[in-house]
């Protein structure tokens, strides 16, 4: 099933009631009112992408930026996920793009978990600021039981 598809059985289950998407087809969650995350569908190449920013672009100095590119090579420590910086608003964000294809609200709620989970990790990582020697760890934590503290934002992307 497509985003789209199971976007209306996964809001009722986490008790938003039955959301639609804007008229970009995206749909924003800001979850425990600390973090965005943006869904938008790629209908050319049939992906769904999520993403949020996770910090002040300017805030960070050239050893965070290479720290940042250092744990997402290939993914490793960071579920998959890549860090950019969006140019115009001067945000670091994490993105991950998926195959827009669910096998159900169960499969869409483990992806978006994960990706909660890796988003906290590393907005708590970059307020901690480690030094250049320390290894930045994954997310010990592994995926939260259920993402809780939703609440429903629309915007364009």
């Amino acid at each position: 099933m497509k985003f789209i598809d199971v976007l209306g059985d996964f809001s009722e289950k986490i008790g938003l009631g039955r959301l639609e998407p804007d008229a970009d087809g995206s749909v924003a969650l800001l979850f425990d009112d600390l973090h965005e995350i943006t869904f938008t569908p790629d209908a050319d190449d049939g992906s769904l992408l999520m993403y949020c920013e996770i910090a002040d672009a300017d805030r960070l100095d050239r050893e965070d930026l290479a720290r940042l590119l250092k744990a997402s090579l290939l993914g490793a420590k960071t579920g998959g996920a890549a860090f950019a910086i969006h140019g115009a608003l001067r945000k670091i964000v994490l993105w991950k793009r998926h195959d827009d294809s669910f096998s159900g609200v169960a499969d869409l709620e483990n992806r978006v978990n994960a990706f909660l989970a890796q988003v906290i990790f590393w907005k708590e990582h970059l307020e901690d600021r480690p030094s250049e020697n320390e290894e930045v760890p994954a997310p010990s934590s592994g995926i939260p039981e259920t993402a809780a503290g939703f609440n429903f934002l629309s915007m364009s992307v």
